[in-house]
């Protein structure tokens, strides 16, 4: 049967002008010294958070028309600056507004950050598109609880920006909203996540995906069928974490994201560690389920790749304790063997749990055990 499904690591529109410009950047002079801005967009370098730091210690990230800097803290401690533009500025509240106005939000509505405003990109990165937009944004920042829920029910807060935890909060003391949009926390990745939050706060809940370096990248719109990419600010790949090669559409694998435009610290291909699927339709490219997990410590078991962290979010969705849970590997008779043991109450049958992990993840499991007292997490890997 032939496969008709097409890679993912297509190049943007704008490769070639991006590239000669890119050229100039000293984040990107040595690696691109041998590219062309017709070169097969699959062999243009990766860029990577300890290529990041190495630039910042070489005084390789300020821009001179730099107005912002975020600091954004990343794996293994410390922090790196993210510089901005006026005009990156712009193209970013531009593409985010157009972004929310698909997902229902309108220029006449009050809008309720739950975010830090602080040092971190946090409130800054939805700030900017509902500026764009027009609505009446109030930058809240995080906590609060009583003085949120008084704002939003003296100022008629029709959308909520919230990470799903703090929102679900909120709902349950009363809070009433129209719409949630949700980021900084996993919402679609989670199986009854969303519901719970939409019934709690009696409103149609988005999913949104940002990070600090590349600011607003895909966010739902109210038909709830994926987070459709701001493909007039980013352009995304999904490739194999281990090969770097592309994978197929709707195949999971380690989102990659690039600036169409950006003038400081323009992302090139940077790897993000995201786990998370690419689809391309006739309308736009999407995520169709989000992100839902992280590349680290990836495992291969029975010749499947299986990502600890994806493991963790479905025990969330089935009311277990992901943060106490231990896959455990070893081998008999020549071949892998896969358990797992987490602490909690078993939801539903065994055969019910077995089943649904087999769906998910393409591996049996062959021993599952569910305890109250189960207390460590991690891997085993006595293979």
């Amino acid at each position: 049967m032939t496969n008709t499904l097409q890679p993912s690591s297509t190049a943007p529109a704008n490769q070639a002008e991006l590239l000669v410009r890119l050229k100039s950047h000293p984040l990107y002079r040595a690696a691109l010294k041998q590219t062309s801005e017709n070169s097969n967009w699959g062999t243009v370098p990766f860029l990577t958070r300890e290529r990041l730091t190495e630039a910042f210690e070489a005084g390789e990230l300020a821009h001179p028309d730099a107005v912002r800097v975020h600091l954004t803290p990343h794996l293994g401690g410390g922090w790196l600056p993210e510089y901005a533009t006026r005009a990156d500025i712009d193209a970013h509240g531009q593409a985010a507004a157009s972004a929310f106005a698909r997902a229902g939000v309108r220029p006449e509505d009050h809008v309720q950050i739950a975010f830090g405003f602080h040092r971190f990109a946090g409130g800054w990165i939805m700030q900017d598109g509902f500026e764009a937009l027009g609505t009446k944004t109030l930058p809240f920042g995080p906590g609060e609880s009583e003085a949120q829920l008084d704002a939003i029910r003296k100022l008629g807060v029709r959308v909520l920006v919230s990470a799903p935890s703090f929102a679900q909060k909120l709902g349950e003391a009363g809070a009433r909203v129209e719409l949630l949009i949700s980021s900084g926390e996993p919402l679609t990745s989670i199986a009854g996540r969303r519901e719970r939050v939409e019934a709690a706060l009696g409103c149609v809940a988005l999913d949104a995906y940002a990070s600090s370096e590349a600011g607003m990248m895909a966010l739902e719109t109210p038909e709830k069928n994926g987070l459709r990419v701001l493909e007039d600010w980013v352009h995304l790949e999904v490739i194999d974490p281990e090969t770097g090669a592309a994978m197929p559409d709707g195949e999971r694998g380690e989102l990659v994201v690039t600036h169409l435009s950006k003038q400081a610290m323009p992302l090139l291909r940077f790897r993000t560690g995201d786990l998370t699927r690419l689809e391309r339709r006739a309308d736009g490219v999407y995520l169709p389920g989000g992100v839902f997990g992280n590349v680290g410590g990836m495992l291969k078991v029975k010749g499947v790749k299986l990502f600890p962290r994806e493991v963790a979010f479905w025990l969330a969705g089935h009311g277990l304790d992901h943060s106490q849970h231990t896959l455990r590997l070893w081998s008999q008779g020549g071949a892998d063997r896969l358990g797992l043991t987490v602490r909690g109450e078993m939801p539903e049958s065994v055969d019910v749990l077995l089943a649904d992990f087999q769906r998910r993840f393409a591996i049996r499991l062959d021993a599952l055990a569910v305890t109250t007292d189960h207390e460590g997490a991690g891997v085993l890997d006595e293979r």
